[in-house]
């Protein structure tokens, strides 16, 4: 049988990096075992495209992406026939859905919450509704998906498809208090954050709010935060910093460590090192988390994951399984959950691997698959 063709448009894939980056790496593997995939993608993505997958790259500054993609593909539309063109993401919409009609192919785009709700007028008004034309929609989590749907996109064409993530083999788990002494922090318990300093991830509230009760039931509990800095918070959100280190200041600055932008290997030891990983989201206009993928991670290293279930929160951390979730806004649960894990309270490791290999690579290429092949089963109107 002739395998359908399937032209894939991604500003988000390697060398690029990010969470988004990894998870159109594996969609383009995942798509590729089924399809002949044709890629436009960034400077540079052909090195990492599979085996088999033709590449034409595009220079990754948005706007040049888009003039480039749309001409490029409009070329590849001219000679070559497609089945299916598939979007990575809400910025490439207008292009996919204009290439889909050139090739009168069917059309389907990842969205992942914040290419839904920025706030800026000319992607309400321009992209927003090329989303809405689109013959299917994958959101990332549930609550992606009501967005979308609050947005105007038709519900019966949105499917939900949660991301994946790498699940190391028991085996590959290191004892967690070797690992509290090969970071330099034997005696103490471990207190985890990953994020990048932005508003939604509520560092400062967190700060300001919890860790001063954490601290005065756990004095040896250490906060280790992963990925950004004040130095970093300082460009992208001044205020937002300054609350931050006036909270450091309040709390003393030997409580917590900034770690910075951290190798994966390191990071994959803070999380088994930790006793717990904090997800502290708070509500911000304009800006939304799609997923969480930190908490799978965390999970699939044995750490459970105290959150508020704000955002797609909800599809990531299962409530007594992996994590524990708090009422939102709800400072003092917050501080006393993560008091009861760094004390050894459920969910323990077992459980929380168990609900990680729900969200493995393997799992999101069947439901990606699945999701495609639906889309596949009838011609554009």
């Amino acid at each position: 049988m002739t395998r359908q063709s399937v032209l894939v448009v991604t500003r988000n894939y390697p060398p690029l990096t990010g969470g988004m980056e990894r998870l159109m790496q594996h969609t383009v593997e995942a798509l590729a075992t089924q399809y002949d995939v044709t890629l436009i993608g960034p400077s540079g993505c052909g090195e990492y495209a599979p085996y088999g997958v033709t590449s034409y790259e595009c220079p990754p500054a948005p706007l040049s992406f888009l003039t480039t993609a749309l001409l490029k593909g409009w070329r590849l539309t001219r000679k070559m026939s497609f089945d299916m063109v598939f979007g990575g993401s809400g910025l490439v919409a207008p292009i996919t859905w204009i290439l889909s009609r050139i090739a009168e192919a069917r059309s389907v785009i990842l969205v992942h919450g914040l290419d839904l709700v920025v706030d800026n007028f000319v992607y309400q008004w321009f992209f927003v509704p090329c989303l809405r034309r689109h013959d299917r929609l994958i959101a990332n989590s549930q609550n992606t998906r009501r967005i979308a749907s609050e947005k105007g996109c038709e519900s019966n064409r949105i499917l939900v498809v949660n991301p994946g993530s790498t699940i190391p083999p028991e085996s590959a788990l290191r004892d967690k208090d070797q690992l509290r002494a090969d970071l330099g922090f034997p005696e103490n318990r471990i207190v985890l954050f990953v994020g990048r300093m932005v508003r939604r991830k509520g560092l400062a509230e967190f700060l300001e709010q919890a860790w001063p009760l954490v601290m005065h039931a756990e004095p040896d509990a250490l906060l280790l935060i992963a990925g950004d800095s004040p130095d970093d918070a300082l460009l992208k959100d001044p205020q937002g910093a300054k609350r931050i280190i006036a909270a450091i200041e309040h709390c003393g600055r030997d409580t917590l460590r900034f770690l910075g932008s951290i190798e994966d290997d390191l990071l994959w030891n803070c999380y088994a090192a930790a006793d717990a990983l904090v997800f502290p989201l708070i509500r911000t206009k304009g800006d939304v988390e799609g997923f969480g993928m930190v908490a799978i991670e965390a999970a699939a290293s044995g750490t459970p994951t105290i959150a508020f279930p704000v955002g797609g929160v909800g599809d990531a951390v299962a409530d007594g399984v992996s994590g524990i979730l708090v009422p939102e806004g709800d400072y003092a649960a917050f501080a006393d959950a993560v008091v009861t894990l760094c004390r050894g309270g459920p969910p323990g490791p077992s459980d929380c691997r168990r609900h990680a290999e729900k969200f493995s690579w393997d799992v999101h290429s069947r439901n990606l698959l699945r999701a495609v092949d639906f889309a596949t089963q009838t011609r554009p109107r």
